[in-house]
């Protein structure tokens, strides 16, 4: 947030709130408090706080923006990194970059996976079945995508698998063939 900004949300919280005690230092004061949220995030708090309260602190719209960071993190589910998983470093990295821009609003939905895998970059990895096959939801067992597959009625996880025969198919990591068999032959 800049100054300038600060200085609209303190005269923004006196113009709701008249009980609270703001002077012309509070945005000087509030302005080390506040800079690194968001202003659309700030606001945002701001209004909602006005609703329920007479007296608005800093403190409160830290409180609250994180709050709203959290709820967009509730709601949005975490899609996969496109990196190569066996890269932990940069695994990571994207990780938290996709965690930053979901809770910041700036992502809002993840489109679905396409049906025919990961990026090509994935190929050559060692978890080269688990991971592909975990970008698309199990059509067997149910699991979300990203998720692992579970044994159906126990929920237990997989053992000899990576994945079901069917989450494998739709994900483009198998041919058709066995069915019902297959599955419980695999996961003994």
């Amino acid at each position: 947030m800049l100054q300038a900004e600060t200085a609209r949300l303190v005269a923004l919280v006196a113009a709701m709130c008249p009980s609270t005690h703001l002077s012309d230092a509070t945005a000087d004061a509030w302005h080390p408090l506040l800079a690194d949220l968001d202003a659309a995030d700030v606001r945002t708090a701001v209004t909602r706080l006005g609703r329920e309260r007479s007296r608005i602190a800093a403190s409160d719209i830290r409180a609250e923006v994180r709050a709203i960071r959290e709820e967009r993190l509730a709601r949005d589910p975490l899609p996969l990194p496109d990196s190569d998983p066996d890269d932990p470093g940069r695994y990571r990295a994207e990780l938290l970059a996709l965690v930053a821009e979901i809770a910041s609003g700036r992502r809002v939905r993840c489109p679905p996976a396409a049906p025919g895998g990961p990026p090509s970059h994935l190929a050559g990895s060692r978890r080269d079945p688990c991971a592909r096959s975990l970008r698309v939801p199990c059509p067997w067992c149910g699991a979300a995508a990203g998720r692992p597959c579970t044994v159906p009625r126990l929920g237990t996880p997989l053992r000899r698998a990576p994945a079901h025969q069917a989450r494998l198919l739709a994900a483009g990591l198998a041919e058709p063939g066995p069915g019902r068999e297959e599955e419980t032959r695999w996961n003994r």
